[in-house]
This record gives structure tokens, C-alpha cells and sequence, in this order.
């Protein structure tokens, strides 16, 4: 198993859970496991607020707006945990928007969906 994201943009892993859900602490959605109003989620959200080495944006102007005018690269792949499958995925050529208090507000909307299957193995008694 492995953790879907590296640590810095040099793809060095994080050490242990504790460390990568302290990084993820900063975005302002979308914890791993359970929600913000405490519903089971199943995974996390990543941004260029905290991962911009696995961000990545184009050059449209919404995109530009929404990164704070400078595109992200994608130095660094978004890895699934386990093996398994993709099951969906959605890569946007431009965020819709809405007027919120006088600016816009973005709806960043990529995504990828695995699913993965995870059964502990059994420890054999020892004897």
C-alpha cells in the first residue's frame, strides 16, 4: 500500500498516516475517511493549496484566476493506494463559476475514482 500523494514535489513518500493527514488538514475540503459534516467519504481532495506538485491546471483564464494566475505543472503523479481499477474520471477544460460576494466563486471539478480492494491477510499461529 502506498500513500496517493507524495510530500514534496520530489515525489519523497510521507513516513506515516499521521503525517499525510496532517497535510491534508489544510485543504478546505474533502478529508480522507469522513466528511466535513461527518459522512463517510472514502477519499481525498487535493489542490494547489496543499499539493500544487500534483496539481495540475491549463491556460484558460478561468483555471489562471482560480491557481492565482499562475498555471500548475503536475510535477507529480496522484497514485491509487491498492491495486484496482479506474472507475471513472473527469478532466474539465474550464471551471464554471458563480458571483459570490462580488467575485467568483470556481467549481474545480476533475476527479478520479478508483476502486480498490484491501483484504488483511490472515496470520498463520505460530507452531
Amino acid at each position: 500500500m502506498t500513500f496517493p500523494v507524495p510530500s514534496d514535489g520530489q515525489g519523497k513518500a510521507f513516513n506515516s498516516q499521521e503525517e499525510i493527514l496532517t497535510h491534508l488538514d489544510g485543504e478546505n475540503s474533502g478529508p480522507y475517511l469522513v466528511g466535513t459534516q461527518g459522512m463517510w467519504h472514502g477519499g481525498i481532495h487535493i489542490t494547489n493549496l496543499t499539493t500544487p506538485w500534483c496539481a495540475l491546471s491549463g491556460n484558460n483564464s478561468s483555471e489562471v484566476k482560480y491557481v492565482a494566475g499562475e498555471p500548475c505543472k503536475g510535477e507529480q503523479s496522484v497514485r491509487c493506494m491498492a491495486d484496482g481499477e479506474i472507475i471513472t474520471y473527469r478532466v474539465c477544460k474550464d471551471y464554471a463559476s458563480v458571483q459570490w460576494h462580488g467575485s467568483p466563486l470556481f467549481f474545480p471539478a476533475p476527479l478520479c475514482w478508483s476502486d480498490i480492494t484491501c483484504s488483511p491477510e490472515r496470520k498463520k499461529k505460530a507452531g
